[in-house]
């Protein structure tokens, strides 16, 4: 089978974290998407362009980090 190519960027992977006691139904381009109350989720950075996400995230119900590729799990 031929190997596909990355139709994203390797660097562009975030770290989403719901920190807060509630579960989200995050509208992405792609379908929704469940966040349970203290999951964490890899996504690209390209969900920072949905306006919701970003009102979590400035609500402090959503942390943001990058994804180290060298420690994961």
């Amino acid at each position: 089978m031929a190997k596909q190519p990355f139709t994203w960027q390797p660097e562009d992977v975030i770290e989403v974290t719901n920190v807060s006691g509630e579960n989200f139904i995050l509208h992405l381009d792609s379908g929704e998407l469940r966040l349970d109350a203290g999951r964490t989720l890899r996504m690209t950075a390209s969900t920072l362009d949905q306006h919701h996400i970003v009102q979590l995230v400035n609500a402090g119900k959503l942390q943001i980090q990058d994804f180290n590729w060298k420690k994961r799990r």
